[in-house]
C-alpha cells in the first residue's frame, strides 16, 4: 500500500488546545481534522490526544490505525471495486513533530452523502443506489478468509486476512475479545459486553437490565441455521451518510470509514443508513436524543432501497439471502451499540410476538 511516514503534512501540536479546523474528537483521545492542501486536495488527519500522557490510550490508537492500515490495503488489493481513502502519512508513535499518533489520508471523491445527495437528481440516486449494491454484494463474496470471526488486523504471506479481537471503542476495550470460532459465541460475547456498557448507563433502567439479561434468548430463533449464512464474510459496514461519498454525477466517489472486520455473513450483509427504515432507523423505535437527519423521504427510500438489492442480487443472490436471514439480528446489535435502551425495549417486544413468544 502506498504510505509514508516521513514528510511535509504539517499537523498542530496534539493539546487539549483544539485547532478551529477541529471537526469531531472521541472523548479525551482522537481529534479529526479537515485539511486543505495545495491543488486542491482535500484530506482528513486524525491525531492521538494526549495519549503520551496515557500508555493504554497510546496502545489502544496503535491498534486501531494498524487495523485501519491493514484493512485498507488489503481492500485496495482485493477490492478496487471500492475506492477507499489514499494513506498520504502516518505515524503510530509520539516521538515525532506533532507529539502524538496520526494518520492522514486523501478525501474520497466528491462529497459525502449528508451534502450529496440533496443536490443529485432521481437518475444520478438511481445510479448511486446501483454502484453501491454493485460494491457490497463483491465486497460480501470477497475471500478466501479465515474460519472465524473478528477485526481485520494484517494479512498473512499468501495475503489472506489475519483476524484479531474485535474493535471496541476506546473506554469499552478493557479486555480483549475474540477471534471466534462460532456465531453463538461471537453473539454471546457481544450481548454479555453490551450489559457491562448498560450497567454503567444511568439511562438503562432496571427493566432494561432485565432485558437485557434474558435477550440471549431471542437468539435460537433468530440464527439462520443455514451453514452459507455462517460463512466467514467481510464488513465494511460505516456505510453512514457522512462515509459515503459521491460525485456530481452519481457516482460512488468512495467510502470514509477504514476498519473492516470478518462477521458470519448473515451479520456482514447490510444496506446503507441513508436507504433504511428497519430497526433502529424505524421511527417506532428512535431514540428520541438522535437528532433525524433522514436525508430522503420514506417513499424515495424505499424505490433506492429496491434498486441496491436488485444491484446486489444479481451479482451475488446470496447477498440478498443474508440480508433477510440477519436483518433481526443486527437490528439487536445496532440498538445494543447505540446504547438506544428505550427503541430496544419496544423492538424486544414486537418481535417476540412476531415470533409467537408472547412478548414478554
Amino acid at each position: 500500500m502506498r504510505w509514508s511516514v516521513q514528510g511535509g503534512i504539517q499537523l498542530p501540536t496534539a493539546s487539549r488546545e483544539a485547532p478551529s479546523r477541529l471537526t469531531s474528537r472521541l472523548p479525551d483521545l482522537l481529534q479529526t481534522l479537515s485539511l486543505e492542501l495545495e491543488d486542491e486536495i482535500s484530506v482528513t488527519a486524525r491525531v492521538g490526544f494526549d495519549t503520551d500522557k496515557d500508555p493504554a490510550a497510546l496502545r489502544w490508537l496503535q491498534r486501531k490505525f494498524a487495523r485501519e492500515i491493514a484493512s485498507l490495503s488489503y481492500l485496495e488489493n482485493n477490492a478496487p471495486f471500492i475506492p477507499v481513502p489514499y494513506v498520504i502519512q502516518v505515524d503510530a508513535n509520539t516521538d515525532n513533530a506533532v507529539r502524538a499518533p496520526y494518520v492522514v489520508v486523501e478525501n474520497p471523491l466528491g462529497e459525502p452523502l449528508v451534502n450529496a445527495i440533496p443536490d443529485l437528481t432521481l437518475p444520478q440516486r438511481e445510479t448511486l443506489a446501483i454502484a453501491l449494491g454493485e460494491s457490497l454484494a463483491r465486497l460480501h463474496r470477497l475471500g478466501p478468509l479465515p474460519a472465524k470471526y473478528g477485526s481485520l488486523t494484517g494479512t498473512d504471506s499468501r495475503g489472506v486476512p489475519v483476524v484479531g479481537p474485535l474493535a471496541r471503542s476506546w473506554g469499552q476495550s478493557s479486555r480483549a475479545e475474540g477471534p471466534f470460532e462460532n456465531i453463538k459465541q461471537y453473539l454471546s460475547t457481544e450481548l454479555a459486553h453490551y450489559s457491562r456498557v448498560a450497567q454503567s448507563d444511568p439511562k438503562a433502567t432496571p427493566a432494561v437490565q432485565a432485558l437485557l439479561a434474558k435477550l440471549g434468548t431471542l437468539l435460537p430463533y433468530l440464527i439462520p441455521n443455514d451453514a452459507a449464512m455462517q460463512r466467514p464474510a467481510l464488513s465494511y459496514s460505516d456505510l453512514r451518510d457522512t462515509s459515503i461519498f459521491a460525485s456530481e454525477d452519481g457516482s460512488l466517489g468512495g467510502i470514509a470509514g477504514m476498519e473492516a472486520t470478518i462477521l458470519p455473513a448473515c451479520l456482514a450483509a447490510t444496506l446503507p443508513v441513508f436507504l433504511r427504515r428497519d430497526g433502529m432507523y424505524n421511527r417506532a423505535y428512535k431514540d428520541p436524543a438522535r437528532a433525524d437527519r433522514t436525508l430522503l423521504s420514506d417513499t424515495e427510500a424505499q424505490h433506492l432501497r429496491n434498486i441496491c438489492i436488485d444491484a446486489s442480487r444479481r451479482v451475488d443472490p446470496a447477498f440478498y439471502v443474508a440480508l433477510v436471514k440477519g436483518e433481526k439480528i443486527r437490528q439487536m446489535l445496532e440498538f445494543l451499540s447505540t446504547s438506544n435502551w428505550e427503541g430496544l425495549w419496544r423492538w424486544d417486544g414486537d418481535v417476540r410476538r412476531e415470533l409467537g413468544l408472547g412478548g414478554r
